[in-house]
């Protein structure tokens, strides 16, 4: 199982390199751009499948780009149309985006997902915004250990919420059973834990298996972490009180090999 989590490790690393890279030139390009940009990128990588396995919307890439009031951050989930990348939507001075890829190594069929919010504005209140809801995000993968219930950390997650002082938006999930009642804080890596796991034979296929066997982290969901796995933590945060902060959205993976953990943050680039 060691080389699943080094494939995941590896994975989302590349997917990082492709954001941080394409962050660094983003001012005046449109959502369309940003998504083409980083699927060359991913077809470039021999490691990876040209495209991510969340699809819709195409390849596995989100790309929100809004300002004030920040109604396009304010999605149900990047599967509906209305959120696919758009051409008239640009990246400007106090634009807050969303950028999200699902890479999937081709020699394990781990995943390594990357997904984040970026502000290079100067408004201080959503600079702090966006700091605390990723360190929220933060805190509840710090909180995650082997032996510990996905229902357990779902609650604490919610509880934490709550003291912050933010609400979270929660991404609606498509079939799955606790889909109008549940809410949920990420997913499994599929393949991570489990022995020979069958994803497939093309990547229609894998793709679809990952989709379908995710074990989602709720409140009804009483799986229990084990010594060597792989899950994510992801949640898209707003504040009550002050409508003209954005919807933000990160995403963590919690790895455990052999019970040592580590979590994949990655988003120094950010300057959070």
């Amino acid at each position: 199982m060691s080389e699943l989590i080094r494939a995941i490790k590896e994975t989302r690393l590349s997917a990082v390199k492709i954001a941080t890279n394409i962050v660094k030139d983003i001012d005046g390009k449109s959502e369309v751009e940003v998504r083409d940009l980083i699927l060359k990128e991913m077809a470039n990588n021999p490691e990876m499948y040209p495209m991510g396995w969340y699809d819709p919307p195409l390849g596995g890439v989100g790309v929100l780009f809004d300002t004030v009031p920040f109604t396009r951050l304010q999605f149900e989930s990047l599967r509906l149309p209305e959120y696919f990348p758009r051409d008239n939507f640009t990246f400007e001075k106090e634009s807050v985006g969303m950028i999200y890829l699902s890479p999937v190594n081709k020699s394990t069929n781990m995943i390594g997902d990357f997904g984040f919010t970026l502000y290079k504005g100067e408004d201080e209140a959503t600079k702090d915004h966006i700091r605390v809801c990723y360190e929220t995000i933060l805190d509840i993968a710090k909180h995650a250990e082997v032996g510990m219930d996905f229902e357990e950390l779902c609650n604490y997650a919610k509880d934490t919420f709550e003291q912050k002082n933010k609400t979270k938006n929660w991404i609606k999930l498509f079939h799955h059973p606790l889909s109008e009642n549940s809410i949920n804080i990420g997913h499994t890596v599929p393949g991570s834990f489990e022995k020979d796991l069958d994803f497939g034979n093309n990547f229609e296929e894998i793709r679809e298996n990952i989709r379908t066997k995710r074990i989602y982290i709720n409140s009804g969901e009483r799986f229990v972490i084990p010594e060597t796995c792989a899950f994510t933590i992801e949640a898209r945060l707003a504040d009550r009180e002050n409508e003209n902060l954005p919807n933000t959205f990160f995403h963590f993976i919690v790895t455990f090999e052999n019970g040592k953990k580590e979590i994949l943050n990655n988003f120094d680039f950010l300057n959070l």
